[in-house]
């Protein structure tokens, strides 16, 4: 006789990719603050809506969240703040050691904000980065952080790649291997947002889909956390 499965604990892991605080212009900034909340609001409920319905994952243990962010200044660190209110743990992933990693926060008071956010991490992870590399080192957190994944966000202009490590590179990646994305699509001349989900295809560009309809932050938890064959 077949002995049945033992439901297992549900983890759902996050990596966020984005645009630097540099990079992001005043009224982006202000109204990426309700956006990002309201993505880990909804992808919270929606993984406990499929531990509630899905008999493979047990119900009595509380599900487990976790953000996995490189806490560079801009989206990570908003990303971060947002996901430890709504009960996330936050993984930082830095490419060097916590001192050399500081240089990188050159503008007034990014440094400050940088320990800060480093300080309320449930854990740190050190990465093998070399200043003299600086570029493999940023591909390194980026291929840590999709590695880490279920599910990556991005905060980000939708522009092509300008480079090994950044978002739009981090983005193909995750694409590839087989990593669905939520883009925070950000208009820097305007402020405007617009939230939608990218699937990875075989051939040629992702497939886009809209967030707004019932079920669809739902769908994509049950679509992350199923083991790919």
């Amino acid at each position: 006789m077949l002995k049945a499965k033992t439901p297992k604990p549900i983890v759902l892991n996050i990596g966020i990719t984005g645009h630097r605080a540099g990079a992001l212009t005043a009224p982006v900034i202000r109204s990426l603050d309700p956006v990002v909340d309201k993505v880990f609001r909804k992808l919270r409920n929606a993984t406990l809506k499929v531990q509630k319905s899905e008999d493979g994952f047990c119900s009595v243990t509380p599900a487990e969240l976790r953000l996995h962010t490189g806490l560079a200044s801009g989206a990570d660190q908003i990303a971060a703040r947002w996901a430890r209110s709504r009960g996330y743990n936050v993984t930082a992933v830095l490419p060097f050691e916590p001192d050399e990693y500081r240089k990188d926060f050159e503008l007034d008071g990014e440094a400050a904000d940088f320990d800060r956010a480093l300080d309320a991490a449930d854990e740190i992870v050190v990465l093998p980065g070399d200043r003299s590399d600086a570029e493999g080192a940023y591909v390194l957190v980026g291929k840590q952080l999709i590695a880490a994944a279920d599910i990556m966000i991005a905060i980000w202009d939708g522009e092509e790649a300008r480079g090994p490590g950044g978002t739009a590179h981090v983005v193909a990646l995750a694409l590839k291997s087989s990593v669905p994305v939520i883009h925070i699509h950000v208009r820097p001349a305007s402020g405007r947002l617009r939230t939608r989900a990218l699937s990875p295809r075989e051939t040629g560009k992702p497939k886009r889909s809209s967030l707004r309809w019932p079920g669809r932050y739902r769908r994509l938890v049950r679509e992350a956390l199923t083991p790919k064959s």
